[in-house]
């Protein structure tokens, strides 16, 4: 069995030590942020670098075994969200607001350290382009110590936002490409996307010359640890007395993400099969998700945990699941944060196929791939996974494995080393 462990010992240095500013200013919110941040920067501090985090707030406990390496300064968390009601207008205004407040507190935070300290490089794992445009404006225009070299985490290139319900996120995204433009144009290095596609893909929509500046593919780490216990045990500590096939499909509820479709096709399925929703309502209300469900019949069929599933909960989740279903939109830009994650605990995959996705399938054979937004298509590709032997979803489940297997947050943390060396000529 495979077995995804917490950061633990040191590594050795493979590069000469580099002092690293790193600006995330949303670790405190919901999601992949706080896993992500401390993931690298734990695994870079354990490769000898000086790592030093400006954040909003980030409690390491869930994700690390042990002290963490990094340094961490911290600018308090926004109390904004607390006034939203999720799925509505006001929603959008509040959690607008809140983003741009934290970025811009926590950035100014970081460019003062940047005149006053010396770095090597600085690494922005998150930003809003908006203030992100003014501020590093301001910051040139002032004079004195100019920033080192800026690198940039793009976790999806597009930036308008057009997948989403909600129209004042749509309003906004518009504003927010050509500002994205001006910063990776003006100000960034290099970038890091998280897919072989993602390069061509950000330099069409921005308008960018082939290379300037250098759009870069890194892996996303496997998010999980410790050694994952038997279906039937996680099953029994989630509550779920059933010992057919389960599905699941984990993650924020967007409608880029397609849930709205995978409920239709469930509604459709002909077999012994359930449904396991895990994750956090974002364009719909909690009611509507549930509305869905009723609406084409199969409540008897889903299970729907509709919240921000905790980190030390996670491996219950997949570990309860045969397969996991991506059913994402055709117009989906961004990563799949979760997939080697599924990958190295051994679960196949049934998804759409769109991008990263379609290459990787077609190749590796460890999922099974459907037509993006059609109910039908998906339905037929969770019958099809109905019908397999046991023997052909070990098979599936070993491809995984084996494609996860490369993809630590060690070979991530290298890797980025690599980039600042390549790119960053003041670094000996």
């Amino acid at each position: 069995m495979t077995e995804v462990q917490k950061l633990g010992p040191d590594v050795s240095v493979g590069a000469s030590p580099i002092r690293i500013l790193i600006f995330q200013p949303y670790a405190q919110r919901e999601g992949h942020f706080a896993m992500y941040t401390t993931y690298t920067c734990q695994a870079l501090a354990e490769l000898g670098h000086d790592v030093t985090l400006v954040t909003t707030r980030l409690d390491t406990k869930p994700y690390l075994s042990g002290e963490a390496k990094f340094r961490r300064i911290e600018a308090g968390q926004s109390r904004l969200l607390q006034f939203q009601k999720r799925g509505t207008l006001l929603e959008g205004l509040v959690r607008g607001l809140s983003i741009i407040w934290d970025n811009s507190r926590v950035l100014f935070r970081l460019l003062r350290i940047a005149r006053t300290d010396r770095f090597d490089v600085v690494h922005f794992f998150d930003y809003e382009p908006l203030s992100t445009a003014a501020l590093l404006r301001l910051f040139s225009r002032r004079g004195g110590r100019r920033l080192p070299p800026l690198f940039l985490v793009l976790h999806a290139p597009d930036t308008s936002l057009q997948g989403h319900a909600n129209p004042l996120y749509k309003l906004y995204g518009r504003l927010a490409r050509p500002l994205l433009k001006r910063i990776v144009t003006g100000y960034v290095t290099a970038i890091t996307v998280h897919g072989a596609w993602q390069p061509g893909e950000l330099e069409g929509l921005l308008g960018l010359a082939a290379g300037k500046p250098s759009l870069i593919p890194v892996s996303h780490g496997a998010i999980l640890h410790g050694q994952p216990p038997s279906r039937d045990e996680a099953r029994r500590i989630l509550g779920l007395p059933y010992s057919g096939i389960v599905f699941l499909s984990f993650g924020m509820l967007r409608k880029d993400k397609g849930i709205d479709i995978l409920i239709e096709a469930m509604g459709r399925v002909k077999g012994d099969c359930k449904l396991l929703i895990a994750g956090l309502p974002f364009d719909w209300t909690e009611e509507a998700v549930r509305e869905m469900i009723r609406a084409h019949g199969c409540e008897s069929r889903i299970v729907a945990d509709l919240r921000y599933i905790p980190q030390d909960r996670i491996i219950y989740y997949f570990s309860a699941a045969d397969a996991v279903v991506y059913p994402y939109r055709a117009g989906h830009m961004g990563a799949v944060g979760s997939l080697n994650t599924v990958l190295a605990f051994g679960k196949p995959v049934i998804a759409s196929e769109v991008r990263e996705l379609a290459v990787l399938f077609r190749e590796s054979h460890t999922g099974i791939l459907t037509e993006p937004e059609n109910a039908e298509s998906l339905r037929r590709g969770i019958e099809q996974f109905l019908s397999l032997t046991p023997l052909e979803r070990e098979i599936m489940a070993e491809n995984g494995r084996r494609l996860a297997a490369d993809d630590s947050w060690t070979a991530v943390a290298k890797r980025f080393s690599e980039i600042y060396q390549a790119y960053s000529s003041s670094i000996q």
